[in-house]
């Protein structure tokens, strides 16, 4: 019997003697600074994942006092895995991740250089503006992003435009990165730019940057903003705020794990600055969204 066969089973075997929701535990974790979503927690009894980076793994030690098991006892059937950390996770093709528009994404990557294998992202929070005719008028990323190797010197954008509008964004740097080649194929109506940081970054070393998107004016209604991750993400912050002129209804946010996991759709409400807003922690690779209706 496998030390990774027997974590999910021995966990979700404590969560039920507990008597404790997973909603409840979360909360008590929170109590003593841990932040680990229900889903994560949920993912880890149910082996879909596993805590390997350093902040699980306290918050593993955290959870054993909370389930009333002994200290070490749910850490010890990790076995040395969790030393290898996330660094050597696999990256999800293109086909698999963006589906038929794989072959062009691959194109795109071509036409720059891939930076897969030097640095991963930690948290995304992109912010949209819409227009008065309902469609993309600026939105504004920061990423958080560490190097797993050494020398780790860029980042990829890819965008691609649901609305099929005639002219693609233009990426404009903001901080900690300066604009390389732009990939565009007009016939998918996608996009890949490269974004060089401003400082090489050692092996574990973090770096902030952010950048925006500006689109077109008069570009066709959207109906959903979307990013795709071909690796774990820590946490995704999607924010789109409306025009007053062109509120639509009906949002709800959903995710396309790509590693068979079931997809999570979330009715959402917009606010009284015409904003909705959503948030992932701890989720696998895959595509992540909001959507919304229009009143014809």
């Amino acid at each position: 019997m496998t030390q990774r066969r027997d974590f999910a089973p021995a966990l979700l075997g404590a969560i039920t003697a507990s008597g404790l929701t997973l909603d409840r535990i979360v909360h008590r974790l929170a109590e003593r600074g841990f932040a680990l979503s229900t889903a994560t927690l949920s993912y880890w009894s149910r082996g879909r994942s596993r805590p390997e980076r350093p902040e699980s793994l306290a918050a593993l030690k955290a959870l054993e006092e909370i389930l009333c098991v002994p200290p070490g006892s749910l850490r010890e059937l990790l076995g040395d895995r969790v030393r290898r950390g996330r660094n050597r996770q696999r990256m999800v093709p293109s086909g698999e991740l963006w589906g038929h528009f794989g072959q062009a994404v691959d194109q795109l990557m071509s036409q720059v250089q891939r930076p897969a294998e030097h640095r991963r992202v930690i948290s995304y929070h992109e912010r949209y503006a819409m227009d008065q005719r309902g469609g993309e008028n600026y939105c504004r990323v920061i990423a958080v992003l560490e190097a797993v190797t050494e020398k780790a010197r860029h980042m990829i954008a890819v965008y691609r435009d649901d609305t099929r509008c005639a002219r693609l964004p233009t990426v404009v740097p903001v901080a900690g990165v300066r604009l390389g080649r732009v990939g565009v194929d007009r016939e998918s109506h996608l996009m890949a730019a490269e974004l060089w940081f401003d400082q090489n970054l050692r092996k574990g070393e973090r770096t902030v940057v952010e950048y925006g998107l500006e689109f077109v004016p008069g570009g066709n209604r959207a109906v959903m903003c979307e990013r795709r991750f071909a690796a774990p993400i820590r946490q995704y912050v999607l924010e789109i705020t409306f025009h007053p002129e062109a509120v639509p209804r009906h949002f709800r946010s959903s995710s396309e794990p790509t590693d068979g996991g079931r997809g999570v759709a979330t009715e959402l409400f917009i606010d009284d600055r015409r904003t909705v807003r959503a948030v992932w922690l701890d989720q696998p690779a895959g595509a992540y969204r909001i959507e919304w209706e229009w009143d014809r």
